[in-house]
């Protein structure tokens, strides 16, 4: 187990950082890129862009990214009593939630809460085993009034996230929040590592991206795309690992047996916005594998939605793929990857820019 990969993962887990939130997330990237690059530019909406330059005229251009916000919740009202009512920013599972900590975010500072739950005893024969909606929800924060949570700073349109307990389990397992998608964060401050020590090797100008917004509206990464103009762009995220009693048969992807290459996704009922893969590229990663014994898989992800689907369209058409690091319990508290996963993704992502010559070509254009 790389001990780099591992503090990355569990200072960045640490984090809150809610879609728009994500301010200490781009300091922490800014922050370890610098020690790798010169070439760091954030923009207005707080992409990060990292750049390793070829020192080749005209160049081509490989995008990486992986998205640094995570799931939450929002202050929707502040009731007499204290209690406050959420709406979610992006997909959290609310099942989980009743009788859960949560770190709410507030002006002055993170203030503890506890999802309440009706009391077992006073629970009606119908309501057991029942999930509440999420309009009945409420997070009881220790105070009696609405005044005395304001004073606290708890407003309106403060950010609620998961409590951040980060696990070492056995097997190099763990678990915690904000796997999702702080693993490609991590990914991408081990690659900068490895590219700073082989900078003279490359034939392409790579651009390591740390974008923002995907679980709100998965288009956050765009003013990057529109800025480096990529001729490839690699998609790091997360994806449901299949290996748990309730999926199991559902899919392929199973933690702790390599880095998914995803081979369809989109989101939802309908095929508007999805990945499919460039042939030559998906190729040349599974030979990048192959030739460095990494352990690979095959994802096919309906329900899932990555940023290629709206970056292979830009302009002229980008060359994309996605790599997925395989989890289970995503969007919960207690997200849970395979460290080794974590670094065979960025291994691969290394040899794979290793091998590109000048004169590589992926896409259909002859």
């Amino acid at each position: 187990m790389n001990k780099t990969s591992l503090k990355y993962l569990k200072e960045l887990t640490s984090i809150n950082a809610v879609s728009s939130k994500e301010d200490p997330v781009i300091k922490y990237m800014v922050d370890h890129f610098s020690k790798f690059s010169d070439d760091i530019q954030v923009d207005v909406i707080g992409n990060v862009i990292c750049k390793f330059a070829c020192g080749k005229s005209d160049a081509k251009k490989l995008m990486i990214f992986g998205h640094m916000d995570e799931v939450g919740f929002i202050i929707r009202n502040i009731d007499d009593r204290g209690y406050l009512f959420i709406e979610r920013i992006g997909g959290a599972n609310i099942n989980v939630l009743p009788g859960l900590r949560l770190d709410v975010v507030g002006e002055k500072g993170v203030i503890p809460g506890i999802v309440g739950t009706k009391a077992y005893h006073f629970l009606k024969p119908d309501e057991k085993g029942k999930f509440p909606p999420q309009d009945q929800l409420y997070i009881d924060i220790g105070v009696s009034s609405r005044a005395e949570a304001e004073e606290l700073g708890v407003k309106v349109g403060c950010c609620i996230c998961f409590h951040s307990d980060f696990i070492e389990r056995e097997n190099g397992l763990v678990s915690g929040k904000a796997m999702d998608n702080r693993v490609a964060c991590t990914v991408l401050l081990k690659l900068a590592e490895d590219l700073y020590a082989n900078i003279d090797r490359l034939n392409w100008d790579v651009y390591l991206v740390a974008c923002v917004q995907e679980e709100f509206n998965i288009r956050g990464v765009m003013p990057a795309v529109r800025r480096v103009k990529p001729d490839v762009s690699i998609g790091l995220d997360v994806t449901p690992a299949s290996d748990t009693p309730e999926l199991i048969g559902y899919a392929d992807v199973k933690i702790a047996k390599g880095p998914a290459l995803t081979y369809l996704n989109y989101h939802g009922k309908g095929t508007l916005a999805g990945v499919l893969p460039d042939n030559k590229l998906l190729e040349n990663l599974i030979k990048v594998c192959e030739e460095q014994s990494i352990p690979y898989q095959r994802e096919i992800a309906v329900g899932v939605i990555t940023e290629n689907a709206f970056i292979v369209f830009e302009e002229l058409g980008v060359v994309v793929a996605n790599i997925s690091i395989p989890t289970r319990y995503t969007h919960t508290p207690i997200e849970t990857v395979s460290i080794n996963d974590v670094e065979l993704t960025e291994k691969l992502l290394f040899h794979f820019i290793m091998g590109l010559e000048q004169s590589s070509s992926f896409g259909k254009e002859i």
